[in-house]
């Protein structure tokens, strides 16, 4: 059984597909514009495709004018302020490799034990 509001909605949705097809242009005019904005797309595609390519040679080109000298004079001599705090004691026992039958540290003289 049908009630009078699917009817009247059935109604409804046909009166809408019958304006959508008038207002619709027509297939030849949509198929000929598409193959023409494929066309024009082509020749977009290769000059996309070929931006990288010319800003890669531009940044080879700009980078082999630079100076070759890469750190500056005035940085390769500064030194920390604070780099002695990186010595610690025993800094001497970390940079050797320790063997059998020889002592870690040699044998100091109290004088040395007491600085």
């Amino acid at each position: 059984m049908i009630s009078p509001e699917d009817s009247r909605l059935r109604t409804r949705f046909e009166t809408l597909r019958e304006e959508d097809r008038r207002a619709a242009p027509p297939f030849g005019r949509t198929a000929a514009a598409a193959a023409s904005l494929s066309r024009r797309g082509h020749s977009l595609r290769i000059a996309l495709a070929a931006m990288p390519i010319l800003a890669l040679a531009v940044m080879l080109a700009v980078r082999t004018h630079r100076s070759t000298e890469a750190v500056p004079s005035e940085l390769a001599v500064w030194s920390s302020p604070t780099a002695f705090l990186l010595e610690t004691p025993g800094t001497q026992l970390l940079n050797q490799t320790p063997k059998f039958g020889h002592p870690l540290m040699n044998a100091r003289s109290a004088q040395d034990w007491s600085k």
